[in-house]
């Protein structure tokens, strides 16, 4: 049955962002009525303004939106689904922390997203590793997780992908690539020991914006794409011998599973929702901030034959296709919808 679906988000642009905008674009590619809308991020300092703002259409029969700030909207007789990808106070994000991220934390975000899991009618995440510290730090039970997915016809292995790396940089060396922001939790400021430690024979392509404080001094075998559109992000994957993703914590994993999808191998962190996603077979889990085991890694997967590391991509685009696509993530919601509405 067709449904209509209210998407009402405070954007932070960040990958929250994306993940509607996804779930929005499968939804109305299967036929629903979605409505998603983007609210000011200063919202998010006080949700009541966003719910005074925000009109839940007539008609409407789910509300979506993240536990930041659900419990402020009005949402009359729709069923109220939040989502919410990690968990703030994993103790996994407390040693890269700020004084003023804790305080925060601790004043308006425990109140906000307990309010919310209590006054939603499901709760969505997007990993066991997530399910499983929500459940520890907030007491609630009854949390589902569906993967998020990613458009398996877009991320694929390319027959010729257009060159997006330096010629003069590269030739001869083992292509790594990071895909990421500065934060902390991404692992960025690991790059330049692993990359140093790699020495010569390796260069990484880094998408991160790295300018002053510690990411001003940058190894000379890394070099930065700058921002990447739709196509040369696949580009990138495809020109690319391996994913290197030292992130310390992953509500989910988006360029871990992208990289899968192109059929690369990955080295990344043991740690969160990435051994959910990657194995053995498809690369290296290392452990959290262990500059010398990622170097190690690298180094394995370098020194294994073409045909190996083929193997090793083949793995991962079939371990996307049962687990992880962006059509098998809408199916999931369009269950949980129905399964609500029929209540």
């Amino acid at each position: 049955m067709k449904r209509s679906i209210s998407m009402p988000v405070i954007s932070n642009n960040t990958g929250a962002d994306s993940y509607f905008a996804e779930l929005a674009r499968g939804l109305e590619g299967r036929g629903h009525q979605v409505s998603l809308q983007f609210f000011p991020r200063r919202y998010e300092a006080s949700a009541r303004w966003l719910g005074l703002r925000y009109k839940c259409p007539e008609g409407t029969d789910i509300v979506h939106t993240k536990a930041e700030h659900g419990f402020a909207l009005r949402t009359g007789k729709a069923k109220l689904v939040m989502t919410l990808a990690h968990s703030v106070f994993d103790p996994l994000l407390l040693p890269y922390k700020s004084t003023t991220t804790k305080a925060y934390h601790a004043l308006l975000k425990r109140g906000s997203i307990q309010r919310s899991l209590e006054r939603a009618d499901a709760v969505v995440t997007v990993s066991e590793h997530s399910r499983q510290r929500i459940m520890a730090d907030f007491g609630h039970r009854d949390v589902t997780t569906i993967y998020n997915g990613v458009d398996e016809t877009r991320f694929r292995p390319l027959d010729e992908p257009q060159r997006t790396f330096r010629d003069t940089w590269d030739r001869g060396r083992f292509k790594l690539f990071f895909v990421g922001n500065r934060m902390k939790r991404k692992g960025a400021d690991l790059l330049t020991p692993i990359m140093r430690e790699l020495g010569d024979d390796f260069v990484l392509y880094y998408t991160a914006g790295f300018r002053g404080g510690d990411h001003a001094d940058i190894a000379s075998n890394m070099h930065a794409t700058g921002r990447l559109s739709d196509d040369e992000m696949v580009a990138a994957y495809n020109e690319c011998d391996a994913l290197l993703f030292p992130s310390r914590m992953e509500g989910f994993g988006y360029p871990v599973a992208e990289a899968m999808a192109c059929e690369k191998p990955v080295v990344c962190t043991n740690s969160s929702s990435m051994p959910e996603l990657i194995d053995e077979q498809g690369g290296r889990l290392c452990p959290v901030d262990d500059v010398a085991a990622f170097a190690r890694a690298v180094r394995e997967v370098a020194a294994m034959s073409q045909a190996e590391r083929a193997a090793m991509g083949k793995h991962n685009r079939e371990r996307v296709l049962q687990n992880f696509t962006h059509d098998r993530c809408i199916a999931q919601y369009e269950a949980l919808y129905e399964r609500l509405l029929s209540q």
